[in-house]
């Protein structure tokens, strides 16, 4: 097999992605999560410094996004520690957005 064979049965067997693609898109997204833990504490931190209270908004896209990205891993992996992870952060998505209904509808102060 010449090279240019095995890369194309390498390309036909991770879905016509190679393995730098692979590992590019890795990186990306795990740059992606950062940025966006990141902007989600700064938001945090602003809204404090000028509100004196803490915004849950951000935080509950945030969570949001991991526990679909950890669910689409373990439907596609079939790992027991993707769904685990998924199910933590589902439960921190869902008891966010509880307190912000609450805090939207006076339950909590604001």
């Amino acid at each position: 097999m010449t090279k240019e064979e095995i890369l194309q049965k390498s390309r036909k067997d991770n879905g016509g992605k190679d393995m730098e693609d692979l590992e590019v898109q890795k990186q990306a997204t795990m740059v992606g999560y950062y940025s966006c833990a990141g902007l989600c504490a700064l938001i945090t931190i602003l809204s404090y410094i000028f509100t004196k209270r803490i915004s849950l908004q951000c935080w509950i896209i945030f969570f949001g996004m991991l526990s679909v990205a950890f669910f689409t891993k373990f439907i596609k992996l079939k790992k027991m520690h993707e769904l685990v992870v998924a199910i933590s952060y589902l439960l921190i998505f869902t008891l966010l957005t509880i307190a912000f209904i609450f805090e939207l509808t006076g339950r909590l102060p604001s």
